[in-house]
């Protein structure tokens, strides 16, 4: 069957393609998106297939190959019996200390399904390491497949269920009527008009055609305290940590239009059960009043989240093509910089010890932050480029958003304080 492909799909392929064997030999790998679990339970190999053929079933887009036509792009989705699960589900001795090796393996568009599943049965059960091409998943898919997968093992013998596909979305979405699109081409051109990308100073030179070397690094802070102070001000932590991110870029560059990107999920409650990339990358532009503090300036940033969000269903890859940026080899679209704030999920259940939050496989952004909401912390996961950045200035830039936060916390907190002596 074959499916046009989504905007995402088309410059994810187009990536690809135009890097293999030019910039990366074999292609790139920095959209191979990992997930990393376990169960501590046994589980045989036909267990096992048995769980994963049931999520193949149910999902079209993990049976779905992207391939070139008579120079068109299309989804081409293989009916079970046409994947070969051995080449796919692989038994893998060593997985913990070989994941990231595994993760590095670039797939080929031209022959390979754009996933891969290894497990490795241990005294304690079974890890298993999914990886996935971006142009297959999003971060949110990442969790359903998680979920089903664990659920499938667990209770053997259901019915696969059914539900919507990613090429329903993708169709909706190339069918966009033309008043709502010229509604938000309107909007997004106002929004971006003279638009100047925000330059982090880099440690050394930018190569001429844009090339990427990952590496993290995480700061925590007390989860109780923010959400705390959040709750008193009935303002958003999402948004709070955003401004002093936004803050602290804008002191570290002196730019006071300070523009970078996030996701936001085009889900709804008719399209929640889509695995799929639905994730769109949303443009954040708001303009900083050097005088006001953090809290001052939370108005601003929230405001600019609430518009964009109004907006997000404009494709990203289409909005490029629309504001048509001067052509830098050397960056990426309309911005470097990425924010993504992942909140607390109780109801998880799941031991996990490395899944996506690493960020890795989603681009590659010079500064790439993940706000992870933890029970007890907020966690600070920075994923950059480090072959223009050393760690150093990386751990600047979240100290400095550290410290403006807790600025922030800090003069409340004293101000209460005298409140309550007189």
């Amino acid at each position: 069957m074959k499916i046009p492909v989504s905007y995402h799909q088309q410059r994810l392929w187009f990536i690809d393609h135009f890097e293999k064997d030019y910039l990366y030999e074999g292609g790139p790998i920095y959209h191979n998106i990992p997930l990393y679990f376990n169960t501590n339970k046994k589980k045989s190999k036909d267990h096992i297939k048995s769980a994963f053929v049931k999520l193949l079933e149910r999902h079209d887009i993990l049976r779905t190959k992207i391939i070139l036509e008579e120079e068109q792009i299309f989804q081409s989705i293989s009916s079970i019996k046409e994947v070969d699960i051995s080449t796919i589900l692989i038994e893998q001795t060593d997985l913990k200390s070989k994941s990231e090796e595994l993760r590095q393996k670039p797939f080929d568009f031209e022959s390979d399904h754009l996933i891969k599943v290894y497990f490795e049965n241990t005294e304690d059960g079974v890890d298993f390491l999914f990886i996935i091409h971006h142009i297959l998943v999003d971060r949110y898919s990442l969790k359903k497949i998680q979920k089903e997968f664990l659920d499938d093992i667990d209770q053997q013998g259901l019915l696969v269920e059914r539900t919507l596909q990613y090429r329903d979305f993708s169709d909706w979405q190339l069918a966009m009527g033309e008043e709502e699109l010229d509604s938000l081409i309107s909007y997004w051109q106002a929004r971006l008009k003279d638009l100047k990308i925000l330059c982090f100073p880099t440690d050394s030179e930018r190569v001429q055609v844009h090339i990427y070397k990952e590496k993290h690094t995480v700061l925590t802070l007390d989860r109780e305290r923010i959400l705390s102070f959040c709750d008193k001000k009935g303002i958003i932590p999402q948004i709070l940590i955003l401004t002093a991110y936004k803050a602290a870029l804008s002191q570290l560059t002196g730019f006071v239009d300070v523009t970078i990107g996030t996701l936001m999920n085009l889900r709804n409650e008719l399209t929640e059960s889509i695995v799929g990339p639905l994730e769109n990358l949303v443009v954040l532009r708001s303009k900083l009043d050097t005088n006001k503090d953090v809290l001052e300036a939370y108005e601003t940033v929230n405001q600019t989240w609430i518009e964009a969000e109004k907006h997000k269903t404009m494709p990203f890859d289409k909005l490029v093509g629309i504001i048509n940026p001067k052509k830098d080899m050397s960056r990426t679209a309309l911005f470097d910089i990425l924010y993504v704030y992942d909140a607390y999920n109780e109801d998880s259940g799941i031991k996990k010890e490395y899944t996506e939050d690493l960020h890795q496989g989603l681009g590659k952004y010079d500064f790439n932050l993940l706000v992870k909401e933890q029970e007890y912390t907020f966690d600070f996961v920075m994923t950059y480029n480090d072959l223009y950045f050393k760690p150093s200035t990386t751990d600047k830039l979240l100290e400095l958003t550290k410290n403006l936060l807790l600025e922030t916390l800090e003069k409340d907190e004293v101000l209460l304080q005298d409140i309550e002596i007189f």
